[in-house]
Protein backbone atom coordinates (compact mmCIF):
# COMPACT_ATOMS: atom_id res chain seq x y z
CA UNK A 1 0.00 0.00 0.00
CA UNK A 2 1.31 3.05 -0.75
CA UNK A 3 0.78 6.77 1.35
CA UNK A 4 -1.93 9.21 0.39
CA UNK A 5 -0.74 11.63 -2.21
CA UNK A 6 -1.30 14.13 0.20
CA UNK A 7 0.61 12.95 3.01
CA UNK A 8 3.99 12.63 0.59
CA UNK A 9 3.62 16.14 -0.82
CA UNK A 10 3.35 17.42 2.76
CA UNK A 11 6.29 15.46 3.15
CA UNK A 12 7.95 17.22 0.23
CA UNK A 13 6.66 20.34 1.08
CA UNK A 14 8.96 20.03 4.42
CA UNK A 15 11.92 19.36 3.35
CA UNK A 16 13.64 22.46 1.94
CA UNK A 17 13.58 24.22 5.48
CA UNK A 18 12.85 21.31 7.54
CA UNK A 19 17.09 20.39 7.81
CA UNK A 20 16.97 23.33 10.66
CA UNK A 21 13.25 23.22 11.57
CA UNK A 22 11.22 20.62 13.19
CA UNK A 23 7.81 22.23 13.17
CA UNK A 24 8.13 21.92 9.29
CA UNK A 25 7.22 18.19 9.86
CA UNK A 26 4.83 18.67 12.13
CA UNK A 27 1.59 18.94 9.76
CA UNK A 28 2.91 15.66 7.48
CA UNK A 29 3.15 13.71 11.00
CA UNK A 30 0.04 14.46 11.92
CA UNK A 31 -1.40 13.75 8.99
CA UNK A 32 0.27 10.22 8.81
CA UNK A 33 -1.39 9.72 12.42
CA UNK A 34 -4.96 10.87 11.42
CA UNK A 35 -4.61 8.72 8.75
CA UNK A 36 -3.59 5.40 10.62
CA UNK A 37 -5.85 6.11 13.30
CA UNK A 38 -8.90 7.80 12.08
CA UNK A 39 -11.98 8.79 14.30
CA UNK A 40 -14.50 6.63 12.47
CA UNK A 41 -12.48 3.57 13.99
CA UNK A 42 -12.69 5.48 17.60
CA UNK A 43 -9.34 6.77 17.49
CA UNK A 44 -8.43 10.74 18.14
CA UNK A 45 -5.20 11.77 17.63
CA UNK A 46 -4.62 14.03 21.20
CA UNK A 47 -1.46 14.66 23.19
CA UNK A 48 -0.94 12.53 26.31
CA UNK A 49 -4.35 10.89 26.98
CA UNK A 50 -4.07 7.49 27.83
CA UNK A 51 -1.64 7.19 24.96
CA UNK A 52 -0.89 3.76 22.38
CA UNK A 53 1.63 5.86 20.52
CA UNK A 54 3.60 8.99 20.57
CA UNK A 55 5.81 10.77 18.17
CA UNK A 56 8.88 13.15 18.89
CA UNK A 57 9.97 15.52 16.44
CA UNK A 58 13.28 17.01 14.89
CA UNK A 59 14.64 18.62 12.16
CA UNK A 60 16.60 16.31 9.20
CA UNK A 61 19.82 18.71 10.22
CA UNK A 62 19.88 16.62 13.78
CA UNK A 63 20.70 13.24 12.32
CA UNK A 64 24.39 14.32 11.05
CA UNK A 65 25.52 15.45 14.86
CA UNK A 66 26.30 12.44 17.97
CA UNK A 67 24.74 14.84 19.85
CA UNK A 68 21.42 15.88 18.14
CA UNK A 69 20.63 12.11 18.40
CA UNK A 70 21.47 11.58 21.34
CA UNK A 71 18.84 14.57 22.92
CA UNK A 72 16.48 12.78 20.83
CA UNK A 73 16.79 9.26 22.39
CA UNK A 74 16.68 11.14 26.12
CA UNK A 75 14.08 13.06 25.15
CA UNK A 76 11.98 9.84 23.75
CA UNK A 77 13.12 7.73 27.13
CA UNK A 78 11.88 10.95 29.34
CA UNK A 79 8.81 10.75 27.65
CA UNK A 80 7.96 7.38 28.08
CA UNK A 81 8.42 8.12 32.21
CA UNK A 82 6.34 10.85 31.72
CA UNK A 83 3.49 8.75 29.90
CA UNK A 84 3.71 4.99 31.33
CA UNK A 85 1.63 5.45 34.48
CA UNK A 86 -1.63 6.48 31.65
CA UNK A 87 -1.08 3.31 29.44
CA UNK A 88 -3.90 0.97 29.38
CA UNK A 89 -2.49 -1.46 26.30
CA UNK A 90 0.76 -3.48 27.05
CA UNK A 91 3.12 -2.34 24.55
CA UNK A 92 3.47 1.89 24.29
CA UNK A 93 5.09 3.22 20.71
CA UNK A 94 6.99 5.78 20.34
CA UNK A 95 8.49 7.13 17.29
CA UNK A 96 11.49 8.93 17.16
CA UNK A 97 11.32 11.18 13.66
CA UNK A 98 14.31 12.96 12.07
CA UNK A 99 13.14 14.45 9.13
CA UNK A 100 11.52 11.95 7.49
CA UNK A 101 13.68 9.01 9.50
CA UNK A 102 12.28 7.07 12.32
CA UNK A 103 13.28 5.16 14.96
CA UNK A 104 10.71 2.87 16.93
CA UNK A 105 10.82 2.91 20.43
CA UNK A 106 8.85 0.73 22.59
CA UNK A 107 7.77 0.52 26.14
CA UNK A 108 6.55 -3.15 27.75
CA UNK A 109 4.09 -2.46 30.33
CA UNK A 110 4.75 -5.82 32.02
CA UNK A 111 8.40 -5.32 32.20
CA UNK A 112 8.93 -1.54 31.93
CA UNK A 113 12.06 -1.96 29.72
CA UNK A 114 12.23 1.00 26.77
CA UNK A 115 13.96 -0.69 23.70
CA UNK A 116 15.80 0.14 21.80
CA UNK A 117 18.36 -0.36 25.05
CA UNK A 118 20.13 2.83 26.01
CA UNK A 119 24.15 3.17 25.46
CA UNK A 120 25.75 4.28 28.87
CA UNK A 121 27.42 7.40 28.71
CA UNK A 122 31.13 7.03 29.20
CA UNK A 123 33.01 10.18 31.09
CA UNK A 124 36.41 9.57 29.62
CA UNK A 125 35.79 8.16 26.06
CA UNK A 126 33.82 9.86 23.41
CA UNK A 127 30.83 7.13 22.47
CA UNK A 128 28.08 7.40 20.11
CA UNK A 129 25.20 6.70 22.46
CA UNK A 130 22.61 7.17 20.09
CA UNK A 131 24.10 5.60 16.19
CA UNK A 132 22.50 6.94 13.54
CA UNK A 133 21.64 3.33 12.38
CA UNK A 134 19.01 3.67 14.36
CA UNK A 135 16.79 6.17 12.45
CA UNK A 136 17.26 3.66 9.65
CA UNK A 137 13.52 3.37 8.73
CA UNK A 138 12.22 6.50 6.51
CA UNK A 139 8.23 7.18 6.63
CA UNK A 140 8.04 7.31 2.84
CA UNK A 141 9.37 3.92 2.08
CA UNK A 142 7.67 1.05 1.13
CA UNK A 143 9.66 -0.24 4.11
CA UNK A 144 8.75 2.74 6.42
CA UNK A 145 5.37 2.57 5.97
CA UNK A 146 4.32 -1.24 6.12
CA UNK A 147 6.32 -1.08 9.57
CA UNK A 148 4.19 2.17 10.49
CA UNK A 149 0.89 0.23 8.84
CA UNK A 150 2.12 -3.27 11.26
CA UNK A 151 2.75 -1.34 14.18
CA UNK A 152 -0.78 0.15 13.52
CA UNK A 153 -2.70 -3.06 13.63
CA UNK A 154 -0.69 -4.03 16.81
CA UNK A 155 -2.27 -1.20 18.77
CA UNK A 156 -5.47 -1.53 17.45
CA UNK A 157 -5.40 -5.22 18.43
CA UNK A 158 -4.42 -4.45 21.52
CA UNK A 159 -7.17 -1.70 21.79
CA UNK A 160 -9.34 -4.86 21.10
Amino acid sequence: MVWPKTIVKAFELALPHGEFDESEYYGPYNAVLNHLFPIEEEFLVVPQKHPVIFIEVKASGHIQHASSREEADLQMRERFRNLFEDVDIGVLYGLSAIGSKLCVYTWTKETGRILPKPIPIDLEYTIDTAPRSRWDLDVLSTEGEERIRGIKEHIKTMCG
